[in-house]
């Protein structure tokens, strides 16, 4: 019998780094460094404003004394809220990774929106009970500390507050999503909106 004859040859691969593509870990640190600079100017806020929780939400309670919420029971009147504001205040100011920070604040927002549906609210209100806690918020950033570090803070606050809003309602018809196939989507989408 004769030589083996290949039919073709695989000339090996060579790979060399590209000189334009930066490392993995310099990015990370990058985005990390960019995120401290970021939060910096007001990160002194974020013990102040959690430990300011329960005046946060005393304040809510003074001014959410009608309806709905004057007629559900005590134990489940602020509900998830309080939660639902530390996780924005976390998602703000903390240090932990964006995936913990963002997956926690909306995990806490749409279960607030579901205890809120089982309990009778109807969606406007839901509206009106953030814009409660935007009002009572911003009344203890001001106290806690002067402009500009006041106006940077209230402005991520803020932005925040209104994914939790949407978290809310999200949670709220999370039913009716599930059933029409659009939980997952719409949920991914809200979580690719906080730039925090």
């Amino acid at each position: 019998m004769g030589a083996f004859i290949p039919l073709f040859m695989v000339a090996p691969v060579e790979h060399s780094p590209k000189p334009d593509v930066e490392p993995v870990v310099d990015v990370a640190r990058r985005i990390i460094s960019a995120r401290d600079a970021e939060v910096a100017p007001y990160a002194k806020l974020y013990p102040l404003l959690l430990a300011e929780m329960d005046e946060i939400m005393a304040a809510w309670d003074r001014s959410a004394d009608e309806l709905p919420w004057s007629r559900l029971e005590e134990a489940v009147r602020q509900n998830d809220l309080a939660s639902v504001i530390t996780r924005v205040i976390d998602c703000a100011m903390s240090s932990a990774s964006r995936e913990d920070r963002v997956t926690a604040l909306i995990n806490a927002a749409c279960s607030h929106g579901e205890s809120r549906r089982r309990h009778g609210v109807d969606v406007q209100s839901l509206f009106i009970e953030y814009d409660k806690i935007r009002t009572a918020t911003w009344l203890h950033v001001q106290a806690l500390a002067d402009a500009p570090t006041s106006f940077d803070a209230i402005f991520v606050i803020d932005g925040l507050l209104s994914i939790a809003t949407r978290g809310t309602v999200l949670g709220y018809h999370r039913k009716e999503m599930e059933a029409n196939g659009l939980w997952a989507k719409h949920r991914a989408e809200l979580e690719e909106s906080v730039r925090s």
